[in-house]
């Protein structure tokens, strides 16, 4: 196997999209069909650009005072980057034109590029397509423009974009509505951009492509993104990894969820590990923070922007003023498994003095009405918590001030300054943002987040992301050998497997489970991946050879019954007790192969307790996944049952994802359900093992 990912050498440039020197705006119209053109024309006049603007349109010769030129030939200069406004027919031949006068790149706003199928549309998709093999880059089609802030060039066709300013985060979206609806509310809660994409259908430039530029791009600290797909996924994991190299987050909605990964599935792995589980999975190899809404990707945003992150084995401390916010902070951390800080006995002992009465220096900090009036001593103690080795992160309950308050911002300023850990600001619920708020968090340095669930999500993100950022990177997308050494996966890994042996009648089951020593279970054996207990095929704790004889009439019943089953007989095993695991592996075509880990057995799909990664896989990584899963307790001494062999599986898990990557592509899918974990210090067994040939990525 081999790690494959994108050389620089492959990035295609965005600089004529983004930093052009010289724009033709082609149909240009001052007619009521031209309302778009002429909201960029206005959005450039208002800005001012160092870029100068064309007006194209062969029917006209002015638009809005200033000349219109007919084509790209009778430009006073050669243009860098040409904004489209016009019929999808006339677009590639007008394109044309314009490469053979030295054209880089065109913004495509029309439709009807082949979206919906018509024959018509992917005629013009693929000449498109042919001009961006020739080298033109192409934003769109479909799409709403770009914005690139620092050059004032607001390429979109609305006039609120005018209010976004220059900053350190930047936005990608595959939405051109939502594009204008998330800068306009970033711009109000004080988030500066450097550069916002609307980036359409991406026909030609993508995802991949924009975050590269973005990554290399130094002004750029935070990259936002909202993508319903992903067009290549080799292209974007390469992009995300150089993304964490950089310590540069990318806080990304992703929507869409596929179902047809579980509709085709042959396995549990395969209906289980959907595409979207794979993503997560994509992501945690790579830091990507995932964020469930465009609101919290602003407030994400917010945290992430000062560039402070956690460091040590510190955790995270809320200090505020209300009661029933702290049990709100209690909940939603309980939520998504944040650890809150716990002081020090030293610090609690310096806090005392400064206390009301009443108050305790407990998690998270309620430090009763004082904090908010008193801001000198809710300073003071702030600062006191900051400096807590058992602090990586404060939040601070404070409220950004409204037209007609005027509150001294330098509490909250000595707050920030006193210490480089991330400090932010949040607020109970979601308020107004207005010039003087802005103006205030400006002057504090800090950003305030708005919603206690949001605040802790972020919280969350911070801390995870930091957490990623200590750890080495994995390789890339895994390419699998067309194929391995041709031996059994389970036996390369030495996973140990109960006693077993194949019987091909009844009375010779009876005899194979009378040599194994009862109990015993029997399962129908198909070379076919069938579902067993769906089937009715397995049979459980026989205890004497009665039960076995009439277990195996039953079953060889079933066999003559259901020929499509193609069983060849009735697999006899020893009873293994233990704590039932699934272990899956699977070739995603998209992403490479992954593992799949949760709680198994005939409940696999009813409790949904997975976690799911890309291999390879090591020993700390299978620790994680095992702490993940809601059910992880039953994994230690539990209702008079002792604790189970957890070094046994991480061993298992690791030696598994190994064997398969070296099994090559012919193995698809392999999956042991149940993997029976058994007591401290006695292993684990693979029960049951299903095998998926046919090849994969």
């Amino acid at each position: 196997m081999r790690s494959a990912g994108v050389a620089v050498s492959d990035h295609r440039s965005l600089e004529a999209l983004l930093r052009p020197r010289a724009i033709a705006l082609v149909g240009a119209s001052d007619s009521a069909a031209g309302g778009w053109s002429k909201a960029i024309f206005e959005n450039v006049r208002a800005a001012k650009p160092a870029a100068k603007l064309y007006p194209i349109n062969p029917r006209r010769e002015t638009v809005w005072g200033e000349r219109c030129y007919a084509s790209f030939g009778d430009l006073p200069e050669q243009v860098d980057l040409a904004l489209v406004i016009t019929p999808a027919g006339a677009i590639p031949a007008m394109l044309r034109d314009g490469v053979a006068h030295g054209l880089q790149a065109a913004t495509i706003y029309a439709a009807g590029f082949g979206e919906g199928g018509d024959p018509e549309g992917v005629a013009l998709g693929a000449e498109l397509a042919e001009l961006s093999a020739a080298g033109l880059r192409i934003c769109g089609p479909n799409c709403m423009g770009t914005l690139s802030v620092a050059e004032r060039l607001y390429l979109y066709p609305a006039a609120r974009v005018r209010d976004v300013q220059p900053g350190d985060v930047a936005l990608v979206m595959q939405s051109g509505g939502l594009f204008q609806y998330w800068t306009q509310y970033a711009a109000a809660r004080g988030l500066g951009l450097s550069y916002a994409i609307s980036s359409g259908n991406e026909l030609d430039l993508d995802l991949s492509d924009y975050l590269n530029f973005l990554i290399d791009d130094p002004s750029t600290n935070v990259i936002c993104v909202l993508a319903e797909g992903i067009k290549r996924p080799r292209a974007f994991m390469a992009a995300a990894a150089n993304a964490l190299a950089k310590r540069k987050p990318i806080l990304m909605m992703k929507i869409g969820r596929s179902e047809g990964a579980k509709e085709a599935a042959q396995s549990h792995t395969g209906s289980l590990a959907g595409d979207d589980r794979v993503f997560d999975a994509v992501c945690e190899r790579y830091g990507i923070v995932r964020v469930p809404g465009l609101d919290d990707m602003i407030e994400s945003a917010l945290a992430f922007r000062s560039g402070r992150l956690p460091a040590g084995n510190g955790a995270v401390m809320f200090a505020g003023y209300s009661g029933s916010a702290r049990g709100m902070i209690l909940d939603a951390a309980d939520d998504i498994g944040l650890e809150l800080a716990h002081l020090t006995p030293e610090t609690k002992a310096v806090l005392a003095p400064l206390m009301d009465a009443g108050t305790t220096a407990e998690t998270p900090l309620d430090l009763g009405p004082m904090a908010s009036r008193d801001h000198e001593r809710y300073s003071r103690i702030c600062q006191i918590v900051a400096a807590d080795p058992n602090v990586a992160l404060l939040a601070v309950q404070a409220q950004l001030p409204l037209d007609g308050e005027r509150p001294d911002p330098q509490w909250l300023g000595v707050t920030m300054a006193c210490t480089e850990k991330p400090v932010f600001g949040y607020a109970r619920t979601q308020q107004n943002v207005l010039e003087t708020s802005r103006t205030f968090q400006r002057a504090t340095g800090m950003s305030f987040l708005q919603g206690i669930p949001r605040a802790v999500r972020a919280a969350k993100q911070l801390m995870t992301y930091a957490q990623r950022l200590a750890r080495p990177l994995a390789p890339g997308f895994v390419e699998r050998a067309a194929s391995g050494p041709n031996a059994d996966p389970v036996d390369v890994a030495r996973i140990p497997r109960p006693a077993g042996a194949l019987a091909v009648t009844p009375e010779e089951t009876v005899a194979c489970a009378e040599r194994i020593g009862f109990p015993v279970a029997l399962k129908l054996h198909s070379p076919l991946p069938i579902h067993k207990t769906e089937a009715g095929g397995v049979i459980l704790g026989l205890r004497d050879r009665d039960a076995a004889a009439a277990a195996a009439r039953t079953l060889f019943g079933t066999i003559a019954a259901a020929p499509e089953l193609g069983c060849d007989g009735v697999l006899v095993q020893e009873m293994v007790e233990g704590l039932e695991l699934i272990v899956g592996m699977r070739a995603d075509p998209q992403y490479g192969p992954i593992v799949l880990l949760g709680l198994g057995g005939i409940f696999v799909e009813a409790f949904d307790d997975l976690a799911v990664r890309l291999l390879p896989v090591d020993a700390e990584t299978v620790h994680v996944m095992l702490r993940e899963l809601r059910g992880r307790r039953l994994l230690d001494a539990f209702r008079g049952r002792s604790a189970r062999d957890v070094d046994a599986v991480v061993t298992a898990v690791v030696a598994l994802g190994d064997a398969f990557l070296a099994a090559g592509s012919e193995l698809a899918d392999l999956e042991i359900n149940p993997l029976t974990v058994l007591e401290r210090g006695r292993g684990v067994r693979a029960v049951d093992v299903r095998a998926v040939f046919g090849g994969g990525a």
